[in-house]
């Protein structure tokens, strides 16, 4: 439910492109998926910043470049700082993360 709710919110309150809502979906998916396979985690408000960074190195193995595996996390923080705010959770997983060079 949160993902739906989170891209009426990209789509209604911050006017998203059609392009962006779909990238956005896909990276949480992606991630998503990631947790569930190797963590056997379904859901995502119970996400710890590990967790992020082994996918992170995933990223990096598989050669996704810096630039892509960026907009990912730019992704998975703008879903996360919108669970902030609707009070799904207390505070982002990502809170300090700083991209990467």
């Amino acid at each position: 439910m949160s993902l739906k709710a989170f891209q009426s919110y990209l789509q209604l309150e911050k006017n998203y492109s059609v392009h962006t809502l779909k990238a956005y979906s896909r990276d949480i998916k992606g991630f998503e998926q990631y947790v569930e396979e190797e963590f056997d985690l379904e859901n995502l408000n119970e996400v710890e910043y590990p967790l992020v960074r082994s996918w992170i190195a995933k990223l990096v193995g598989d050669g996704i470049s810096n630039r892509s595996i960026n907009r990912k996390i730019a992704s998975l923080t703008s879903y996360y700082k919108f669970l902030v705010k609707i009070e799904d959770i207390p505070i982002s997983p990502l809170a300090r993360h700083k991209s990467l060079k």
